[in-house]
């Protein structure tokens, strides 16, 4: 027998669109929307408040509101893919949808398929929003908006499948929740960090990875080196270890894959065997 079946993506689909309602009409959707929206409110119009407003190339204006993309992306995982599992079993509906004609497989994959959903079309709106404003800022398009919204739709996709992971053995939605959240921002970071300082290369690891995010904007690398550069003069100091090299995005890109399948396939063995 086959993992998925000709009904199966039928089942697929009517559980996708349910949870799609469900986050919708959830208030974290509301609130992660608000959150988006005070972010990009911000990036636009504190410029024009505390000085001469924006200005510059449309890379220059765009990668502003970049840096901030892969924050979004784990606060989005740490909202809705830490907690689609999960709450199955907490609020019990995992009683109707056990004893129902569908299979594990139909009920993981549609949930996974909505939760991707969700997210990626907010991470878009967030990047449209962003390059909206360099064009009106510039007058110019932004060369650097594919590559680096494929870098953050790849690590949106890695982090919700560890989000997934996390949420396939919990118990609760807030403890997978925060769990979510120190994994992904503060586990990950200190093993790259310890990894850096024995002098191992850590461009396996998710968040060196992340770091195409940015470093596919040509303005980005061009802005960071100067900085470290002056700052390097004014300290006396060398400073060329901390310059930024343009992404290699097929290798980075690879690695947040990477993360998101073997997490994902994870998160799929946990939830095969888990009994309510």
């Amino acid at each position: 027998m086959t993992m998925f079946e000709t009904d199966d993506f039928r089942q697929m689909g009517v559980v996708a669109r349910n949870e799609v309602r469900k986050f919708v009409s959830s208030r974290k959707f509301a609130v992660y929307v608000a959150l988006v929206v005070i972010s990009l409110a911000l990036v636009t119009f504190l410029p024009y408040i505390v000085g001469d407003g924006l200005s510059g190339s449309a890379g220059g204006v765009f990668y502003l509101y970049v840096m901030f993309a892969a924050f979004m992306a784990v606060l989005a995982t740490t909202l809705f893919a830490s907690n689609t599992i999960v709450s199955e079993f907490e609020e019990r509906t995992a009683l109707i949808l056990f004893t129902r004609p569908i299979r594990k497989s139909s009920i993981f994959m549609g949930k996974l398929l909505a939760c991707l959903l969700m997210e990626a079309i907010v991470i878009v709106a967030y990047y449209a929003v962003g390059a909206l404003v360099a064009f009106l800022v510039s007058g110019d398009f932004v060369s650097s908006f594919a590559p680096s919204l494929a870098m953050a739709l790849a690590y949106m996709f890695a982090c919700s499948g560890i989000g997934i992971l996390i949420s396939s053995f919990s118990k609760k939605a807030g403890t997978a929740a925060v769990i979510t959240f120190i994994t992904i921002l503060l586990l990950i970071s200190i093993v790259t960090t310890a990894l850096d300082a024995a002098g191992i290369d850590t461009w396996f690891m998710l968040d060196t990875a992340s770091n195409a995010i940015l470093t596919t904007i040509p303005e980005y690398v061009d802005m960071s080196n100067a900085m470290f550069e002056q700052m390097g003069q004014e300290m006396g100091m060398d400073l060329s270890s901390y310059m930024v090299g343009a992404a290699d995005t097929v290798r980075s890109g690879l690695v947040m894959l990477a993360w998101g399948v073997v997490s994902t396939l994870g998160a799929w063995l946990l939830f095969s065997k888990r009994e309510f």
